[in-house]
């Protein structure tokens, strides 16, 4: 118990007694842990999305160094489909490319007798 009283009194060193300062510095905590949430979220997102290394690093940059406007800029510039994604659909497609070889092959097996 002792522990959390002594905690709760450390915290509160760190903020004001004043209702308007504190205000404001619940406020910058807060938009701080959202530049952080972007920036984890971006991260995680661009990983998931290329391989390339260097577009990687800049997708990151920007979310970090223009937080709300490089957010909406990585949404607009990020690839539409994750490398998971891009590669079922590489494989359905290939999947589709070899049952139309043999429907086709079928069809004229039929028509030849």
């Amino acid at each position: 118990m002792d522990s959390l009283s002594s905690l709760v009194e450390n915290a509160s060193a760190f903020f004001s007694s004043n209702p308007s300062v504190l205000f404001v510095q619940l406020s910058m905590l807060a938009a701080a842990l959202f530049v952080v949430f972007l920036v984890l979220f971006t991260t995680r997102d661009i990983l998931l999305r290329t391989h390339s290394l260097l577009y990687q690093i800049a997708c990151i940059l920007l979310v970090s160094v223009l937080p709300g406007i490089g957010f909406l800029l990585y949404l607009l510039v990020r690839p539409g489909l994750t490398n998971a994604q891009r590669k079922m659909q590489e494989d359905l497609d290939w999947i589709m490319a070899r049952f139309n070889m043999q429907s086709q092959k079928q069809k004229k097996a039929a028509g030849s007798k």
